[in-house]
């Protein structure tokens, strides 16, 4: 079988960008590490140093790379198994004998110098490798001597124009100490200088004042039936050692990192970590060891056992993030209740908190959590609706179908009753929005909210609405009945829905055609809404005097809908409700005192009266009588939810 070197290159993989240029350095500073350690053995991380030295242009483009080390150098063995394409010469250490020929896809010039013992003394050697080459070992240059350094240095020189990119030096940093990151917390890496463009740095004193004390734990995973062995080193470092590093756990063979760094940050919620601090796990093991692939971009695993060990790790990081979760843990509980009470519907999807609480990931934050509990209970609607429809279709129920039935029809009534407590909950958020429209609209405690705050929360200005329009307004806090109108108009002209009419008076609201309490034979009444100005010490005209011209201009009128229809015929016996909401001030009082309004209410927060001429019973109450009244109404619903009152 014939070997094609250069399809062999072609075919490697490598990341993108910057990473595949990174990827040149880690392949010689691992062997650099490699080469330490056979010689220094134990005492590799003390004895042992590499030198990185990386040249850039003007503008920041890597131009060399040169990685200088102590190791035993290029014996005649490591130059055998160098220029062995797959050789197994390192394979104990993790050498796959393809690391070099990454730097083939990236650089045009190779040099190798180095310098190793012998029993006669000191043997150096310097070639270009070429792996293109028959003889990829070219322009041997060797020769011996007594004394001298032991190690070697390799140029990658005259990087390929397409491959170039640029770098800057913290970048550079902080990818190597990720690609190394294991190296150092397993207290196994030598001296890294690194050299950019004359600026020194020491990659270990740059690990070592963003980390913390590592704590390692043990744990087994079950792949296909056999239980394999698995370490996780864990570790609190500085935000600022690396964006891809922090906040995530790190996959390695043999000391070195494997793909991309895998984030947990949003599961865990470890933004949230205090003092500024990131987590990272470092994950070793003999199967991550034998499975890895030879570019070291991944595993070769079944999806099933990726699956099994990304489990286990992220029970383990859980674990030792438990003090942390913790306090996640109690800001959801919060959330949860919180989330309870603005919409009680969801109460079912929970049962206990805390139990639905500690099923949550630590990082589901108050949105998530919300599209969780709604989608529960959409999928619950949605098999209630399937079991009426199973039920619908049968001609006869047994036992167990009456049983399912039984259980179905408690089901909707649980449904129906936290319904209930939703719209009840949205009417005290309604009526607490509206108490606020009574406070003053500025700072100096001089100026109101003019009425139509108010008008707009009760119903929109300027439209027409029928009583299919129900969700579109809140007349319930005037009264509930108003709802049930067939027509009404909110703040529209007279003329806009009247026939023989030239008025441009607006009444603020007005209602025809009360449904569910006509009776045949009978005049129903028209209802009419006016607001005033929260605040005014007298209302700038006379609310009384008003409401009865709007009944006269409106008095012997057609009221047709928007499209056409009849929907009234105001006659002379036609009668009228009127309602005045307005802020009951001394000067406001006075002047209903005055007027045919001048009963007072047992409260003292209205006035009523009786309009013979005008066949109008007229109402005046304040906003505060209003909205009281109104909570009144809804408060049985309050206190069986143990909601707070709005006063």
């Amino acid at each position: 079988m014939k070997f094609d070197i250069q399809g062999r290159i072609n075919n490697m993989r490598l990341p993108e960008g910057n990473a595949a240029i990174l990827y040149s350095a880690y392949e010689a500073v691992s062997n650099s590490v490699h080469s330490i350690e056979a010689r220094f053995a134990e005492n590799a991380p003390t004895n042992g140093k590499i030198r990185v030295t990386v040249s850039t242009d003007d503008e920041n483009y890597i131009s060399s790379i040169t990685i200088q080390d102590n190791g035993t150098g290029f014996t005649p063995k490591n130059i055998e198994a160098f220029d062995t394409c797959d050789s197994r010469f390192k394979e104990a250490l993790g050498g796959k004998g393809v690391g070099r020929l990454i730097w083939f896809k990236l650089f045009e010039k190779i040099i190798i110098r180095s310098s190793y013992k012998t029993a006669e003394g000191i043997e150096d050697i310097a070639f270009r490798f070429r792996a293109r080459s028959e003889n990829s070992i070219e322009e041997i240059d060797t020769h011996s001597h007594d004394m001298g350094r032991v190690g070697s240095t390799i140029y990658l020189d005259e990087i390929k124009q397409s491959e170039t990119r640029k770098m800057r030096k913290i970048s550079f940093l902080r990818d190597l100490s990720l690609h190394f990151f294991s190296y150092f917390i397993s207290s196994r890496m030598p001296e890294i200088t690194v050299d950019f463009n004359g600026e020194i740095d020491d990659l270990g004193e740059f690990i070592k004042g963003k980390v913390e004390n590592p704590v390692t734990t043990s744990f087994q995973v079950d792949l296909d039936g056999e239980n394999q062995s698995l370490e996780m080193t864990h570790i609190y470092v500085d935000t600022k050692i690396s964006s891809e590093l922090r906040n995530s756990y790190l996959l390695t063979a043999h000391n070195r990192l494997v793909g991309d760094p895998i984030s947990i940050e949003r599961k865990f919620a470890l933004k949230e970590l205090p003092q500024g601090k990131a987590y990272v796990g470092v994950v070793s093991g003999t199967i991550l060891d034998t499975k890895v692939d030879q570019e070291r971009l991944d595993f070769k695993l079944t999806k099933a056992q990726s699956k099994s060990i990304s489990d286990k790790i992220i029970e383990e990081a859980e674990s030792f993030l438990f003090e942390h979760i913790k306090v996640m843990r109690k800001e959801q509980r919060n959330t949860v209740s919180t989330l309870l009470q603005e919409h009680p519907q969801l109460i079912a999807q929970v049962g206990k908190v805390d139990e639905y609480v500690n099923k949550l990931s630590p990082g589901m934050d108050e949105e998530k959590i919300g599209e969780n509990l709604f989608t529960l209970l959409y999928r619950d609607e949605r098999k209630i609706t399937k079991r009426i429809a199973q039920f619908d279709e049968l001609e006869s129920l047994n036992d167990e179908m009456k049983a399912s039935v039984e259980k179905t029809m408690k089901d909707v009534s649980d449904q129906a009753k936290n319904r209930l407590a939703e719209l009840v909950v949205k009417r005290r958020q309604i009526l607490t929005l509206a108490k606020s429209f009574l406070k003053f609209s500025s700072a100096d405690s001089t100026a109101y909210h003019y009425e139509k705050a108010v008008h707009d929360l009760i119903c929109p200005m300027g439209e027409f609405f029928s009583s299919e329009d129900y969700g579109a307004h809140n007349l319930w806090v005037i009264d509930d009945l108003l709802a049930y109108y067939q027509f009404f108009a909110s703040d529209k002209q007279i003329r806009k829905f009247t026939d023989e009419s030239d008025s441009g008076k607006e009444p603020d609201l007005v209602f025809f055609n009360p449904l569910g309490f006509r009776r045949e034979g009978t005049n129903e009444p028209v209802a009419i809404v006016e607001f005033k100005r929260p605040g005014d010490e007298k209302t700038s005209s006379d609310p009384v005097d008003q409401v009865l011209e709007y009944i006269e201009k409106l008095r012997d009128k057609t009221v047709r809908s928007v499209d056409g229809d009849v929907v009234s015929e105001i006659g002379e016996n036609t009668p009228f409700e009127c309602y005045i909401v307005c802020d009951l001030t001394k000067g406001t009082r006075k002047l209903l005192q005055r007027s045919i309004c001048s009963h007072e209410t047992p409260d003292g927060e209205g006035y009523f009266g009786f309009a013979p001429n005008h066949k109008a019973t007229i109402h005046v109450i304040s906003y505060k009588k209003m909205l009281h009244d109104a909570e009144l109404r809804n408060e049985v619903f309050f206190k069986k939810l143990g909601l707070f009152s709005t006063r």
